[in-house]
Protein backbone atom coordinates (compact mmCIF):
# COMPACT_ATOMS: atom_id res chain seq x y z
CA UNK A 1 0.00 0.00 0.00
CA UNK A 2 1.19 3.14 -0.86
CA UNK A 3 2.00 6.40 1.54
CA UNK A 4 -1.21 7.95 -0.40
CA UNK A 5 -3.56 5.57 1.12
CA UNK A 6 -1.96 5.59 4.07
CA UNK A 7 -2.83 9.15 5.10
CA UNK A 8 -6.71 9.40 4.27
CA UNK A 9 -6.45 5.79 6.33
CA UNK A 10 -5.69 8.01 9.23
CA UNK A 11 -7.45 10.98 8.94
CA UNK A 12 -11.14 8.36 8.43
CA UNK A 13 -9.60 6.56 11.60
CA UNK A 14 -9.38 10.24 13.57
CA UNK A 15 -12.78 10.91 11.83
CA UNK A 16 -13.96 7.72 13.25
CA UNK A 17 -12.80 8.58 16.64
CA UNK A 18 -14.42 11.64 16.78
CA UNK A 19 -18.05 9.91 15.48
CA UNK A 20 -17.27 7.22 18.62
CA UNK A 21 -16.62 9.94 20.91
CA UNK A 22 -19.94 11.58 19.96
CA UNK A 23 -21.71 8.25 20.01
CA UNK A 24 -20.58 7.67 23.33
CA UNK A 25 -21.83 11.35 24.89
CA UNK A 26 -24.80 11.15 23.34
CA UNK A 27 -25.30 7.80 24.96
CA UNK A 28 -23.88 9.12 28.49
CA UNK A 29 -26.43 11.88 28.19
CA UNK A 30 -28.96 9.77 27.31
CA UNK A 31 -28.30 6.83 30.21
CA UNK A 32 -24.82 8.26 32.10
CA UNK A 33 -22.64 5.18 32.87
CA UNK A 34 -19.57 5.02 34.95
CA UNK A 35 -16.27 6.82 33.31
CA UNK A 36 -18.79 7.72 30.33
CA UNK A 37 -17.40 11.44 29.96
CA UNK A 38 -13.68 10.12 30.53
CA UNK A 39 -14.58 7.86 27.36
CA UNK A 40 -15.97 10.52 25.49
CA UNK A 41 -13.01 12.95 25.97
CA UNK A 42 -10.54 10.30 25.55
CA UNK A 43 -12.02 8.92 22.39
CA UNK A 44 -12.11 12.63 21.06
CA UNK A 45 -8.96 14.12 22.34
CA UNK A 46 -6.45 10.77 21.94
CA UNK A 47 -8.28 9.25 19.13
CA UNK A 48 -9.42 12.03 16.58
CA UNK A 49 -7.39 15.50 17.76
CA UNK A 50 -4.21 14.00 18.97
CA UNK A 51 -3.49 11.61 15.84
CA UNK A 52 -4.86 14.62 13.71
CA UNK A 53 -2.29 16.97 14.99
CA UNK A 54 0.75 14.10 14.53
CA UNK A 55 -0.47 13.49 10.90
CA UNK A 56 -1.01 17.04 9.93
CA UNK A 57 2.18 18.25 11.45
CA UNK A 58 3.84 15.60 9.88
CA UNK A 59 3.03 16.03 6.73
CA UNK A 60 3.82 19.70 7.22
CA UNK A 61 7.75 18.49 8.28
CA UNK A 62 8.07 16.48 5.34
CA UNK A 63 8.93 17.26 2.09
CA UNK A 64 7.35 15.34 -1.34
CA UNK A 65 10.47 13.71 -2.18
CA UNK A 66 11.87 12.75 1.28
CA UNK A 67 8.53 11.66 3.02
CA UNK A 68 8.64 8.77 5.23
CA UNK A 69 7.77 5.21 3.52
CA UNK A 70 4.62 4.24 3.47
CA UNK A 71 5.26 1.20 5.45
CA UNK A 72 6.39 4.08 8.26
CA UNK A 73 2.87 5.69 7.78
CA UNK A 74 0.94 2.18 7.88
CA UNK A 75 3.11 1.45 11.06
CA UNK A 76 2.39 4.91 12.56
CA UNK A 77 -1.24 4.60 11.67
CA UNK A 78 -2.11 1.00 12.95
CA UNK A 79 -0.48 1.10 16.70
CA UNK A 80 -1.89 4.90 17.23
CA UNK A 81 -5.24 3.43 16.50
CA UNK A 82 -5.19 0.39 17.91
CA UNK A 83 -3.43 1.25 21.16
CA UNK A 84 -6.24 3.83 21.46
CA UNK A 85 -8.94 1.22 21.03
CA UNK A 86 -7.43 -1.27 23.68
CA UNK A 87 -6.79 1.72 25.82
CA UNK A 88 -10.61 2.52 25.88
CA UNK A 89 -11.83 -0.78 26.05
CA UNK A 90 -9.25 -2.69 28.75
CA UNK A 91 -9.94 0.57 30.79
CA UNK A 92 -13.52 0.49 30.84
CA UNK A 93 -13.21 -3.52 32.04
CA UNK A 94 -10.58 -2.58 34.43
CA UNK A 95 -7.93 -5.05 32.57
CA UNK A 96 -4.44 -3.26 33.76
CA UNK A 97 -2.32 -5.39 31.68
CA UNK A 98 -4.02 -4.28 28.59
CA UNK A 99 -4.06 -0.48 29.51
CA UNK A 100 -0.31 -1.12 29.69
CA UNK A 101 -0.39 -3.04 26.44
CA UNK A 102 -1.90 -0.10 24.55
CA UNK A 103 -0.17 2.66 25.91
CA UNK A 104 2.99 0.81 24.70
CA UNK A 105 1.42 0.70 21.06
CA UNK A 106 0.94 4.54 21.82
CA UNK A 107 4.61 5.55 22.85
CA UNK A 108 5.98 3.24 19.69
CA UNK A 109 3.74 5.01 17.48
CA UNK A 110 4.84 8.45 18.77
CA UNK A 111 8.85 7.52 18.71
CA UNK A 112 7.61 6.44 14.67
CA UNK A 113 5.99 9.94 14.13
CA UNK A 114 8.79 11.58 15.71
CA UNK A 115 11.21 9.71 12.90
CA UNK A 116 9.16 10.31 10.25
CA UNK A 117 9.03 13.86 11.09
CA UNK A 118 13.37 14.13 11.12
CA UNK A 119 13.58 11.63 8.13
CA UNK A 120 11.83 13.89 6.16
CA UNK A 121 14.70 16.73 6.47
CA UNK A 122 17.90 15.38 5.77
CA UNK A 123 20.69 16.44 8.25
CA UNK A 124 22.36 18.76 6.22
CA UNK A 125 18.90 20.93 5.83
CA UNK A 126 17.45 20.19 9.06
CA UNK A 127 17.29 23.76 11.02
CA UNK A 128 15.79 24.87 14.03
CA UNK A 129 12.31 25.83 13.43
CA UNK A 130 9.33 26.70 15.88
CA UNK A 131 7.05 24.25 13.71
CA UNK A 132 9.61 21.48 14.48
CA UNK A 133 10.36 22.41 17.96
CA UNK A 134 6.19 22.52 18.36
CA UNK A 135 6.02 19.38 16.86
CA UNK A 136 8.49 18.00 18.65
CA UNK A 137 6.78 19.01 21.75
CA UNK A 138 3.75 18.00 20.77
CA UNK A 139 5.12 14.19 20.55
CA UNK A 140 6.55 14.73 23.74
CA UNK A 141 4.16 15.93 25.73
CA UNK A 142 1.73 12.85 24.23
CA UNK A 143 4.40 10.66 25.58
CA UNK A 144 3.68 12.58 29.02
CA UNK A 145 0.04 12.17 29.03
CA UNK A 146 0.11 8.56 28.16
CA UNK A 147 2.45 7.70 31.02
CA UNK A 148 0.34 10.28 33.14
CA UNK A 149 -2.64 8.65 31.85
CA UNK A 150 -1.32 4.99 32.66
CA UNK A 151 -0.20 6.15 35.71
CA UNK A 152 -3.60 7.45 36.87
CA UNK A 153 -5.20 4.40 35.68
CA UNK A 154 -3.04 2.76 38.13
CA UNK A 155 -1.87 -0.22 35.21
CA UNK A 156 2.27 1.45 35.84
CA UNK A 157 4.07 -1.59 36.36
CA UNK A 158 4.94 -1.78 39.99
CA UNK A 159 1.74 0.50 41.04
Amino acid sequence: MSRDRARPAASAGSAAFVIAAAAVGMANLVEPFERGWWLTAYLFLVGGLAQLLLIRGQDALTADPREPPASLAWAQWGLWNAGTAIVAVADMAQVMAGVDAGSVALLLALVLYQVGARRGQPKSERRASAFGYGYAALVAALGGSVLLGTFLAGALPGQ
